[in-house]
């Protein structure tokens, strides 16, 4: 099952599956023709710690909290219909003659067709540190994402810093690392940097 962030939304349903080896090609795995040749078969990682603001997400009514991430909070699926697994529709007219997805939504903001294509592989991993300064929950997310080129990264946060979302979240800590490949039998991690 999906696994669900502390604001109670399932986190990742849109992800790039183990089995989408195109997937994997294309968005995550460096390719021996990008411009460093020595990460070929490696990966570059995104990793931020998000603090969420958990008390002024509670106070939220559902229907803003799913507003604000454009899914079910309860099923998971997109607001224009159908089940976790099924495509946003970002054309879909809600009730009231708006667009069922909100143009400032998280899912809309980060969707691979807002970002010009631009997927990675990301986790989150919920973390409770106790209590902050004033007494709230020092809680968040540690987001890990996997992506064949840094600029895929920076392309979604671009779009997502109109994202109503981060009202709730702060980002506190953050780094990218470049992952290289596996070692080859007698080698060691790293060795194409050294030819």
């Amino acid at each position: 099952a999906t696994p669900r962030n502390l604001f109670g939304f399932k986190d990742g349903t849109a992800n790039i599956l183990a089995t989408d080896h195109e997937g994997l090609k294309k968005s995550v795995w460096v390719g021996a023709e990008d411009d460093q040749a020595w990460m070929a078969g490696g990966s570059y990682l995104v990793a931020r710690k998000v603090a969420m603001i958990i008390e002024s997400w509670d106070r939220l009514r559902l229907a803003e909290q799913n507003r604000t991430f454009g899914r079910d909070k309860s099923a998971g699926a997109p607001l224009s219909g159908g089940n976790e697994f099924t495509p946003p529709d970002f054309d879909a007219m809600g009730t009231d003659g708006k667009p069922a997805i909100d143009a400032a939504s998280h899912v809309r903001l980060a969707h691979p067709d807002n970002n010009d294509g631009a997927r990675m592989l990301r986790r989150g991993y919920n973390y409770v540190d106790g209590n902050n300064d004033l007494g709230r929950l020092a809680a968040g997310l540690f987001f890990l994402s996997y992506q064949r080129d840094p600029d895929q990264f920076v392309r979604v946060q671009r779009n997502l810093s109109t994202d109503v979302l981060n009202e709730y979240i702060r980002h506190i800590g953050s780094g990218v690392w470049a992952i290289p490949p596996g070692a080859a039998q007698g080698s060691f991690v790293g060795a194409a940097l050294f030819d």
